[in-house]
């Protein structure tokens, strides 16, 4: 059986006739063009130029835009005498008399506490004051230098206690020719027989008043030592009683040290500053 060829046959129609005119087209092979000699080194000389063009620019914008900050702090910063400031010349404190601090001569500096003292005898150098020595306060000294350790003997005079306070007076006798003061606190420490240090130095009471005390050759000055009685039979409540004591008097860097026996208890070792005389300060 014959019939019409297939109008879509790729292979031609009746003979004679031509097939698919794109037929030739696609299976035509396809050369290359080739590429120009040095093409290729030209694109990377072309692509260097334009990366050294966008790091000039950026370079450039990035110095713009540091310029256009450093003009905008300059413009906002406020500027004037509003910037300065200035103490007047009145501001600052007015302090009294300086009160020499021994305890920062001394090796350590702190609170501690004691039983009642027993007597102490003086130490064998002290001189008692004679009769027509005296001691006074005053708020200014007149020139008279301040007493160096070398001019003074130290011993534990009486004392008072009461509702478990204890109150022992510690003097200073000058026992030098020439006159001299005595101001502030001194630095205070017990000490067992052997010489080490038992707890740490005396505290100070600042509630009151601290006046230089002028002594004459003989004459004396005082202070009071605070402490309080045991409160029970714990034995990690009090100090080891001293032996010794050793006090730095004041603005002096020599100590002096003397027979006393003193208990601290419950951490309470207080020092008031010296006043005239040998009851203590306040005096009794």
């Amino acid at each position: 059986m014959t019939g019409s060829a297939d109008p879509f046959d790729p292979t031609g129609g009746p003979a004679g006739e031509p097939g698919d005119p794109f037929e030739e087209l696609r299976h035509t092979p396809v050369t290359p063009l080739p590429i120009p000699e040095g093409a290729f080194a030209q694109a990377r000389q072309r692509a260097a130029r334009r990366r050294r063009r966008r790091a000039a620019f950026g370079a450039t914008a990035g110095v713009g835009a540091l310029a256009v900050a450093v003009y905008l702090t300059g413009a906002f910063v406020p500027r004037g005498p509003s910037q300065v400031v200035t103490p007047p010349a009145s501001a600052g404190h007015s302090f009294g008399t300086p009160r020499p601090l021994p305890s920062t001569a001394a090796p350590t500096a702190v609170p501690s506490v004691s039983a009642f003292p027993s007597a102490a005898a003086p130490s064998p150098s002290a001189t008692a004051p004679s009769a027509s020595a005296s001691a006074s306060a005053s708020p200014t000294t007149s020139g008279t230098p301040l007493c160096t350790a070398a001019q003074l003997t130290p011993r534990l005079g009486s004392g008072n206690a009461g509702a478990g306070q204890i109150y022992t007076y510690l003097v200073v006798t000058n026992h030098s020719s020439t006159p001299c003061h005595v101001a502030g606190y001194p630095g205070l420490s017990l000490l067992d027989a052997s010489g080490h240090q038992i707890g740490v130095p005396a505290t100070y009471e600042h509630q009151f008043p601290s006046t230089p005390v002028v002594l004459a050759p003989g004459a004396s000055a005082s202070d009071t030592i605070h402490t309080v009685n045991r409160q029970t039979n714990n034995p990690s409540e009090c100090l080891p009683t001293s032996t010794l004591l050793r006090i730095y008097p004041p603005g002096s860097f020599t100590s002096l040290t003397f027979p006393g026996r003193i208990t601290v208890c419950l951490g309470t070792f207080e020092l008031t500053p010296f006043g005239p005389g040998t009851t203590g300060n306040p005096a009794n």
